[in-house]
């Protein structure tokens, strides 16, 4: 069943004489389509010239400019979205390959370029190992040494950065670092003494699972 809303007019009142009457002209007051057909009319029921039919066509036209401007803000804020995300993981990606090559082989590697080997003439290399770590690892659980190790690694990495060291590889408790490799220096060996004994301080700092400072051993060797 069909429920028709109350339809206002607006218009003016003409005396007919020859029929002696009063003639009403008006249109409905509506400025929206969905206005005009809930009273049971169309846009083909009001003359062209009416300007009740202009004012709906400009509403509708603002209507449907609104709803483009809602979908493009929409889209615009998913592509800024998916941008910062990619970004982000663009980042993520830098950062993991700065964190395992030099910064030249990274960066030659982001680019898209083939690396060549080189030759270094003078390095100096640190190997360091944790004292204990075979009787720590049957005592602890794996989570346990992991956030030791993390802990542990991530002072000496900070150490790196600061000393402009590049750390060559982290196997297991055994960690290796390098002066003169990612940048030739004519005094590399002096760096990796500093990280050495910036190492045996840091890790003091760090407990093992069962509360004891960790204890490092190191080796050093210089390559020509």
């Amino acid at each position: 069943m069909l429920i028709l809303q109350v339809m206002e007019v607006k218009g003016q009142m003409i005396h007919v004489p020859e029929s002696n009457s009063i003639l009403f002209l008006g249109s409905p007051c509506v400025d929206k389509l969905d206005e005009l057909m809930g009273r049971g009319l169309h846009l083909s029921d009001i003359p062209i010239h009416d300007a009740t039919r202009d004012v709906i066509l400009v509403g509708e036209q603002a209507k449907a400019q609104d709803g483009l401007k809602k979908r493009m803000d929409k889209l615009k804020a998913t592509l800024e979205r998916t941008h910062q995300a990619l970004e982000e993981e663009k980042k993520k990606t830098v950062d993991l390959l700065y964190s395992i090559f030099p910064g030249d082989v990274a960066q030659q590697l982001w680019q898209g370029q083939q690396v060549q080997a080189r030759k270094f003439d003078d390095v100096t290399m640190l190997f360091s190992d944790i004292v204990g770590f075979t009787a720590i690892c049957a005592q602890c659980t794996p989570m346990q040494v992991i956030s030791m190790l993390n802990e542990l690694y991530t002072r000496f990495d900070h150490q790196c950065g600061f000393l402009d060291i590049y750390k060559v590889e982290t196997i297991g408790d055994a960690y290796c670092v390098a002066a003169g490799l990612h940048r030739k220096s004519l005094c590399h060996a002096k760096p990796i003494a500093l990280m050495a004994l910036k190492m045996m301080e840091l890790s003091e700092e760090v407990l093992t699972p069962d509360g004891r400072p960790i204890q490092v051993t190191f080796s050093t060797m210089w390559f020509e």
